[in-house]
């Protein structure tokens, strides 16, 4: 097949999204269709992001790394998408993320093209957005099949829109966390992500000053950027424990910051489904998030994998609470390390990419049948 994937940006470190959108668009690559990629990112700019070299990029010049859009280019991406469509043809296209596929959907209405939409944010994010809401709604009801990365995400789409809402859940190369399993980590607590609103670090940082005092030999390290690192930086400058929380920014070997670290933390107060969790899990390592949180709520299993907690009584507290309890109890810790990767199997890059190529065959043969055995499929996993 001839494909066309349409995703904001990849000449900055993102977050989850972005890392699963290489793995899917290299991996159908290399299973001999032919990709093209576009992005919002400008010609001169180089990609953080490691693409197969025979996957064709087309950058559009209408947006600036890390912040968003401007609606006033919006029309020059409908403009663009679709002459692109119309210069390559493809047989299927596909867009991550409502800031993409919005623009992207709209711009190939009425082009032919049969168009998958692929959420990888919580109902939450849309909380307080009406106007982004209404768009996603819309343009999922002129689309071929939209994606979201869990059963949880699903639920919080009203019944109306699950004709063609389909479960596919992020993929992880098994292969490049599996040798962290036989590295002894150090006293390393990890927290990867994004600096932002949301993924809450400051709350993680709180709870390390809790407990750092009792357990001096531990690390807190923050991996990461965004727009939050001001506030960030001046509270560990703040910290009576400075010298012990490290924010080194964004690195590329993620594989081995799992391998160093003997706890995960997520403190995010909403994710869809994470992708540092199943990376965690899959390099032997158990993940602390928050019962509230719908991505951390669909993979952590309590006592199994990490440990799923409760915010009711505090964020902070609760996390000083689940940070002590893996750091005092070794063989708990040890447990939960070796179940973990047994629990997030389904997520690997193979199986996930076979869904991935069932739809976009669907798609390319309109066959809405076909999607509506997918939704059904997928709507009690």
């Amino acid at each position: 097949m001839r494909l066309l994937f349409a995703i904001k940006g990849l000449v900055i470190a993102g977050g989850g999204a972005e890392r699963v959108f290489v793995e899917v668009v290299n991996a159908l690559s290399a299973r001999g269709h032919e990709i093209h990629v576009a992005t919002f990112d400008h010609p001169d700019q180089e990609l953080f992001y490691d693409v197969a070299p025979d996957i064709r990029i087309h950058l559009f010049g209408a947006g600036e790394p890390g912040v968003s859009t401007p609606r006033s280019n919006i029309p020059k991406i409908m403009r663009r998408i679709r002459k692109l469509a119309a210069d390559i043809q493809p047989d299927a296209a596909a867009a991550f993320m409502h800031s993409t596929y919005v623009p992207v959907a709209a711009g190939l209405i009425g082009s032919g093209v049969p168009m998958i939409l692929s959420e990888h944010t919580a109902g939450a994010h849309f909380a307080g957005r009406p106007l982004e809401k209404a768009l996603t709604r819309l343009v999922q009801k002129l689309s071929f099949a939209k994606t979201v990365v869990s059963p949880i995400i699903k639920s919080e789409h009203a019944p109306a829109f699950h004709r063609n809402l389909i479960v596919l859940p992020n993929p992880v190369d098994m292969n490049a966390f599996a040798p962290a399993r036989e590295i002894a980590p150090d006293k390393v607590i990890l927290c990867v992500g994004g600096l932002r609103v949301e993924k809450d670090q400051e709350s993680l940082i709180a709870a390390f000053e809790q407990i750092a005092d009792r357990h001096p030999g531990w690390k807190l390290r923050l991996v990461g950027d965004g727009t939050t690192r001001p506030q960030i930086e001046a509270q560990i400058a703040r910290s009576p424990v400075a010298g012990r929380i490290q924010l080194p920014g964004v690195l590329k070997d993620v594989p081995a910051e799992y391998a160093k670290a003997a706890i995960v933390a997520m403190p995010s107060r909403y994710e869809a489904l994470p992708m540092v969790a199943i990376e965690a899990m899959a390099s032997g390592r158990p993940v602390i998030g928050f019962s509230d949180c719908a991505g951390a709520a669909a993979l952590i299993r309590n006592d199994v994998n990490g440990l799923l907690i409760d915010p009711a009584n505090g964020r902070v507290t609760a996390l000083a609470e689940a940070l002590e309890t893996l750091i005092t109890d070794e063989d708990l810790r040890r447990s939960l390390s070796r179940q973990a990767p047994d629990t997030v199997q389904s997520y690997s890059l193979d199986a996930v990419v076979d869904r991935w190529e069932t739809l976009l065959q669907a798609a390319a043969s309109n066959n809405r049948n076909a999607v509506q055995q997918m939704a059904d499929e997928t709507g009690s996993v």
